[in-house]
């Protein structure tokens, strides 16, 4: 009886050293990309690609800088919209952005909100994005600076829950998959009750082009990760938040999440 109970009980424990093995490979594998990725965004202060990616005023597409503060407006009325749909009152007091690159977000939201983090991997574009902060005479921004390899770093220095998560034009730029959902994990873990978060992703549209990526990082920098539209939908509850509606650009494969705390899980 026993021996058969080995060998009925054999196929699960393989399977399950199976999955032990992939996800240990997975992590592995995602951390020596991140590393990848670590020192192409450290590129910031000598070439103008990774300066046009993390759009610095003046580099690349943003040559032209109305285009550029057009960006940062266009995020703002995505902010303000999904403050009506979360009856969430204006002003809000405080706000992390996940990856602020050059500042055509912050220069608008800083102008609004007193207390600004801009969470990222890159001295050079946190130096960047202050700079253009300050050159418009607005204070409030504080700088937090995270091993790529160390997200739970912004617990201990984001010095309070914030009302509200941005991160834009971020996501498609991580290392994997499994990246992003820490990113969103931590995204529910500094937000206030009741908080708000706008989180825009590049959505798998089926295509080669489009699929998530797992090697090549700098050859495939622009469109490394994706996900469908209802598996994010699907991560923002299981991490706590609530979907309130999705906004679509379907030249660039841009899904906006407009995301409240609470839920279940929230």
């Amino acid at each position: 009886m026993n021996r058969l109970l080995k060998a009925a009980t054999k196929p699960v424990k393989t399977w399950k050293r199976t999955m032990q093995i992939a996800r240990g490979y997975l992590y592995r594998s995602e951390a020596g990309i991140a590393r990848n990725a670590a020192a192409l965004w450290a590129r910031s202060t000598s070439d103008e690609l990774i300066r046009d990616l993390s759009h610095w005023r003046g580099e690349g597409r943003w040559a032209d800088e109305d285009n550029w503060d057009r960006l940062g407006q266009r995020h703002f009325k995505m902010f303000e919209k999904l403050c009506l749909l979360a009856d969430v009152t204006q002003p809000i007091q405080s706000l992390v952005e996940w990856g602020p690159g050059g500042g055509a977000n912050a220069v608008w939201f800083c102008a609004k909100v007193p207390i600004f983090y801009g969470v990222d991997i890159s001295p050079a574009n946190l130096a960047e994005c202050q700079r253009q902060v300050e050159s418009r005479g607005l204070k409030g921004f504080r700088p937090i600076l995270i091993d790529i390899d160390k997200l739970e770093q912004c617990l201990e220095l984001v010095e309070e829950p914030v009302d509200f998560f941005l991160s834009t034009a971020v996501y498609q730029h991580f290392p994997g998959k499994e990246y992003g959902i820490r990113v969103t994990e931590l995204a529910a873990r500094l937000l206030a009750d009741e908080g708000v978060a706008l989180i825009q992703i590049r959505y798998d549209d089926g295509s080669p082009l489009l699929k998530a990526k797992k090697r090549n990082y700098e050859k495939n920098v622009v469109t490394f990760t994706s996900y469908d539209i209802h598996e994010f939908w699907q991560i923002a509850i299981d991490v706590g938040m609530v979907p309130l509606a999705v906004h679509l650009n379907p030249k660039v494969a841009y899904t906006y999440f407009f995301l409240k705390k609470g839920g279940p899980n929230g």
